[in-house]
């Protein structure tokens, strides 16, 4: 019945795409060919964002949600997946050049949002959000959408997931049973030095998992910290200072705490100490190399990871309480490029994409019958097909959360249902920070910003990562920060966030 219905479906997309290409009346035009709405003209509309190489199925994909789009907004949508490895440098020289694209990914954390801001890369939203995606407008409150503003204005489409970071630990079901351990009585990394030690010893395997990105057991927000920026790194609030004291992180008890922790795990064999690229890391975590991650410990987390590496997870979050900061509220967004030819259309399929459950699922999900079908349609549950696994599917991205509304998701598991229920109670619950919805300006200390972030890169990962002590690498870290501006930089930050409070007073 499986591979009935599969033929089916690859049957129905090689129709359209014949039909289109002949451009019969009523069908799914080819682009640029007439059709579509009241048989005009499709417009072309490029979405490039990360993942994991191109999917097998990447085309196949494409035909279905463009069966789609064709025929409700006039719209040929064309699939540009980067690796991640290969994103981030990838975006910033394309739009650098000024090269035309249309809807972009962009976070505080790859193909920086309020860099690409800064460098006039992307385009103002506010009117195409109101005009053409109502919508999407209306499915956030307006003080959700005043943290994608800078200087007042919107240039990214929050994508709606989880706001708050609850850091946490994320530990295989079949290793905690093993060796007789629970994560109920788990409150801080520490508590799990335990368990780490008995599965070093008893596996031989590095139980931590981690690759070539940015690893660290500093998370700002377990710590209590709002950072301000995730692109400058060192500056912060205390999320709960109501004096709105903008401070060296790195200099702070919490940081120090943090690295010295982390080098303990590094010393003492948790963290590997060659790192893979994460691919391949991801790939030893699935041959049962690590035996735990930790990260933002979201509900329905540990399905997620199941589906990612294949074990079966524990998962709990650590953070408390929870900070809602600006960072959080725009962790994973799409953008609009300045260059776009097409920006309406954009922002169409941005509407699309946030509102339309189906049309989402294709580019989260994959095709029914090919990629999953259902397990139980009325709690919207999905499973693979007989003989698909998550290693074998040639679509599987895994990337709900940076394709728009993942409240709109189909589950991957039973266990997971009510998971985007509990996720929007965490959004609402968690405590703000005083200094929610501002945005770092950063025109005036661009050339600084660099500066040190070429130090940090040098001086500071290290430092984070546990190769070197906080009390060996610290004192040249400050130093090289001091004499490349990060005094000036925290100056700046302070009279901005000071002269926002007094415009957005509380």
């Amino acid at each position: 019945m499986v591979h009935r219905s599969r033929s089916i479906l690859l049957s129905l997309v090689l129709i359209l795409a014949v039909v289109a290409g002949c451009a019969a009346p009523g069908a799914a035009p080819a682009p640029g060919a007439p059709g579509g709405q009241g048989g005009t003209a499709l417009i072309p509309v490029t979405y490039t964002y990360a993942g994991g190489g191109v999917p097998r199925d990447l085309q196949m994909v494409q035909d279905a949600i463009n069966a789609i789009l064709n025929e409700s907004i006039g719209v040929n949508l064309t699939l540009e997946p980067i690796d991640w490895g290969a994103f981030n440098e990838r975006m910033q020289l394309r739009l650098a050049a000024g090269e035309p694209c249309d809807i972009i990914f962009t976070a505080p954390w790859i193909n920086s949002y309020t860099n690409n801001v800064a460098n006039g890369a992307l385009l103002p939203l506010d009117d195409l959000l109101k005009e053409h995606a109502p919508g999407l407008w209306a499915s956030m409150p307006p003080t959700t959408w005043d943290a994608a503003r800078i200087n007042g204005v919107i240039y990214g489409v929050i994508n709606q997931q989880i706001f708050p970071k609850p850091w946490g630990v994320h530990a295989r079901k079949d290793l905690l049973e093993k060796y007789n351990f629970s994560l109920d009585n788990v409150k801080r990394w520490e508590d799990m030095e335990p368990w780490l030690e008995a599965v070093k010893n008893g596996e031989g395997i590095t139980p931590v998992y981690a690759d070539q990105g940015s690893y660290s057991l500093w998370r700002p927000q377990y710590y209590g910290y709002d950072p301000l920026d995730d692109g400058i790194r060192f500056v912060g609030i205390k999320a709960d200072d109501e004096t709105l004291t903008v401070v060296n992180l790195y200099e702070t008890p919490e940081y120090i705490e943090a690295v010295n922790l982390t080098k303990r795990w590094v010393d003492l064999g948790y963290f590997p100490r060659e790192l893979l690229p994460r691919d391949e890391a991801r790939a030893a975590f699935r041959a049962g190399l690590f035996a735990m991650g930790y990260h933002v410990e979201k509900p329905g987390n540990d399905v997620e990871m199941q589906t990612a590496v294949g074990w079966e997870f524990v998962s709990k979050n650590l953070t408390d309480p929870l900070i809602l900061d600006t960072a959080g509220a725009t962790a994973t967004m799409n953008a609009i490029c300045a260059t776009s030819r097409n920006p309406v259309a954009a922002m169409k399929v941005l509407e699309v994409l946030n509102t339309d459950p189906v049309v989402y699922n294709l580019l989260a999900r994959g095709i029914e019958g090919v990629h999953w079908v259902w397990e139980d349609k009325a709690n919207r549950v999905i499973t693979y097909p007989e003989g698909v696994t998550s290693a074998t599917s040639g679509y599987e991205p895994n990337t709900d959360w940076m394709f728009g509304n993942q409240f709109n998701a189909y589950y991957r598991s039973a266990a997971q249902v009510g998971a985007w229920e509990a996720t929007k109670i965490m959004n609402d619950t968690a405590y703000p920070s005083q200094a929610l919805g501002f945005v770092v300006d950063r025109k005036p200390i661009e050339t600084e910003i660099a500066q040190l972030i070429a130090v940090m890169d040098e001086l500071e990962r290290p430092i984070a990562q546990g190769y070197i002590a906080y009390e060996v690498g610290a004192p040249e870290l400050l130093a090289r920060m001091n004499a490349a501006g990060a005094q000036k930089v925290i100056e700046e930050v302070q009279r901005q966030l000071l002269a926002w409070r007094e415009a957005n007073p509380r």
